[in-house]
């Protein structure tokens, strides 16, 4: 059972008492993110969510590092899109001692500013390997052109950013962003609600402070080709089109459709250019969402001579799913979906994780039996009306490369 309260200083608490364990986990989100970075700045949240666990209360930055691992606690601090996130896992004894520490980060950080430098320094490292990596490149450019901004901002940074970013940035992001309305924290394991509850009162009750206005999401860019110029013996090949919003109708049914086509080496996509016709070195599709937005991104890593045939059998196999899926394909996604959610049931920092997502979106946690019964429902015609919805197109389409491919028919929208 998962039950679910908020402190007086707008703090939501989720706990889920899991008896057949020994460990337990915690997962806080609050909202910021990169979108909530300054004009100009974007990457000073990077250097905050690194900056934030070096030196808090009254521990330097060694013996906070130090006080997490006396009681092996396995924690990680970082920044998604529009929020920063802390989670960890433990034995069920030590809980205690990890709220103490991360409340310590998120009330009382030191923000050391002679160790910016040093994360500006790693942080450009990231930003200039992408020249080593085209393929990671291919999507950070793709992500700069299908999404409305802030949130085509690079998870990565911008290197203008990174370099301006000082302790007066950082401390200013803290001050907008950490804050405990609207903020979640979410405990799993062997743990009792009642001594829960006292412990986050006792570390958090007195946490004080408003919350990021995290941007609304806005009108997408018209769809288009791309094409980036790089000499290589390879070519990167990238699309995304909208799709389903996390929890709408139909979303399970278009979790099962893009898992047919790229969720494993038994996908249609792997099989088809991989498998049968060696294409490509690597193929994917993959479905992410909020209930803001839904997108499908699919990539085909290749060579110069097979690369407009692997972006044709990409575009056909995934517009020729529509009619052709079998009831065996649909058993098999099914089963492979739901066997994750078993597996995740058994794991506190799965439980954690799911219920602070679930509250996250939709302000409340759904049962497992809720998300089984929704997977149970999905027949052919359900992913056929999906893909009735969202055929995989209009898209954006970006190529990596020496050479301009020739776009399939319709793809964007009008063929060349």
């Amino acid at each position: 059972m998962i039950h679910s309260c908020a402190l007086k200083n707008g703090l939501n608490v989720l706990i889920e008492e899991m008896s057949h364990v020994e460990s337990a986990s915690y997962d806080l989100l609050i909202p910021g993110g990169y979108v909530c970075d300054p004009v100009g700045k974007v990457g000073a949240g990077l250097i905050l969510s690194d900056l934030i666990s070096r030196g808090a209360g009254s521990f330097s930055s060694r013996e906070l590092s130090e006080a997490f691992d006396d009681v092996g606690i396995r924690h990680g601090e970082g920044i998604g899109t529009d929020r920063y996130g802390f989670s960890g896992s433990m034995v069920g004894d030590a809980l205690g001692r990890a709220l103490e520490l991360v409340s310590m980060m998120v009330r009382d950080p030191h923000l050391p500013p002679e160790e910016i430098p040093n994360i500006q320094s790693v942080l450009l490292q990231d930003i200039d390997s992408l020249s080593d990596n085209p393929a990671r490149r291919a999507m950070v450019e793709l992500t700069k052109r299908y999404y409305p901004d802030p949130y085509n901002r690079p998870s990565l940074g911008e290197r203008d950013g990174v370099v301006t970013s000082d302790r007066t940035t950082v401390l200013d992001i803290y001050k907008r962003c950490f804050g405990p309305q609207k903020a979640i924290l979410s405990i799993a394991g062997k743990v009792k609600r009642d001594e829960v509850l006292a412990l986050v009162e006792k570390y958090f009750g007195g946490w004080s402070g408003g919350s990021a206005q995290v941007p609304q999401f806005g009108q997408s860019p018209a769809h288009n080709y791309y094409h980036i110029p790089y000499e290589s013996s390879q070519v990167q090949i990238a699309l995304a089109s909208p799709s389903v919003r996390f929890n709408e109708d139909g979303y399970y049914a278009g979790k099962i459709a893009v898992s047919l086509l790229g969720a494993s080496m038994f996908g249609r996509l792997f099989v088809e250019l991989r498998e049968k016709r060696g294409l490509c070195y690597s193929v994917y599709a993959r479905h992410g969402s909020t209930t803001s937005y839904g997108t499908v991104t699919a990539y085909v890593g290749t060579t110069p001579e097979r690369a407009q045939e692997s972006l044709d059998v990409l575009v056909n196999e995934m517009q020729g799913l529509s009619g052709s899926v079998t009831q065996d394909e649909l058993d098999r996604a099914k089963t492979n979906l739901k066997a994750a959610l078993v597996m995740g049931e058994e794991s506190p920092g799965s439980r954690a994780s799911s219920n602070v997502t679930d509250w996250w979106f939709l302000g409340r946690v759904r049962p497992l039996s809720e998300i089984s019964a929704e997977i149970d429902r999905v027949t052919i015609d359900s992913v056929y009306e999906f893909l009735a919805r969202y055929p995989f197109r209009p898209a954006s389409l970006l190529t990596l490369g020496k050479n301009e491919l020739a776009v399939p028919t319709g793809l964007i929208g009008g063929g060349r």
